[in-house]
């Protein structure tokens, strides 16, 4: 069963466009859901409770892209199914929040866009205490299909990590849910390469190295490592790296392309 759109959310949505905007932020700080303002790709405006969740309570909310603040908002990102029901304005939606403590926290609302030639929209949320919308099953299948290690990264914050990860470094999905990929298995002499391989692959599109990484138990595993751009309708993202592991020692010194 679908769930209707709250009375929260009609009311964000009717607010006089007209009327003092102070008041207006006035309005909207004192709601219990999260409530954000997009223009032209941006998220301008943050209520209180949003700010809450994102660790930006005593902070000036400065413009900063969508995907920086609600990851997988859009139809054919990260979450292309959803439960809940629009209305003739809005679309329903799930999304993550990548909260104040770093873990990724999902979100699920509606999405009211107000004037498409300025692509003006009114989004508002609540969080927690709802499971995140099921992913696709074929998607989920083929990644836990790879023989190879992977992990998707958004925002220096894991999103993905498939069972063949699990396998050669030891963390589960849910451990690394959220994770610093440096701060879990680069060591700490390899952390200028780990930058310099991001580096790399934004420059050139794609990147590959062979060295070391550390498991979970602290034990070092010889790795060949290839990265790429994480792209969502033509836009970057994040970062999408495999590992694959080296029998045999190499012994010359890592080279990144």
């Amino acid at each position: 069963m679908g769930i209707a759109p709250t009375s929260w959310e009609n009311m964000v949505v009717n607010l006089p466009r007209n009327s003092d905007s102070a008041g207006q932020r006035g309005i909207l700080d004192a709601l219990p859901v999260l409530v954000f303002l997009e223009r032209a790709g941006s998220i301008v405006f943050a209520n209180a409770k949003a700010r809450q969740m994102l660790g930006l309570a005593n902070e000036v909310w400065t413009p900063r892209p969508v995907e920086d603040v609600l990851w997988g908002l859009f139809p054919g990102t990260a979450e292309p199914q959803t439960l809940l029901t629009g209305t003739g304005q809005s679309a329903p939606f799930h999304a993550t929040l990548a909260v104040k403590d770093g873990a990724l926290s999902p979100v699920e609302g509606t999405y009211s866009l107000l004037n498409a030639e300025q692509r003006e929209a009114v989004i508002v949320a609540h969080p927690g205490g709802r499971k995140p919308a099921p992913k696709s099953r074929m998607m989920e299948d083929v990644l836990s299909s790879i023989p190879e290690a992977v992990v998707i990264v958004h925002s220096n914050h894991v999103l993905y990590s498939n069972p063949a990860f699990t396998r050669m470094f030891g963390y589960t999905a849910d451990e690394m849910s959220g994770g610093n990929l440096r701060d879990l298995i680069v060591p700490e002499g390899r952390l200028q390469e780990h930058a310099t391989l991001e580096t790399a692959l934004d420059r050139n599109g794609c990147s590959q190295i062979e060295t070391v990484r550390v498991n979970k138990a602290g034990e070092l595993v010889n790795v060949a490592v290839l990265g790429s751009p994480l792209l969502v309708e033509g836009a970057k993202v994040g970062h999408v790296f495999s590992f694959r592991r080296i029998v045999k020692q190499n012994r010359n010194e890592p080279s990144i392309a």
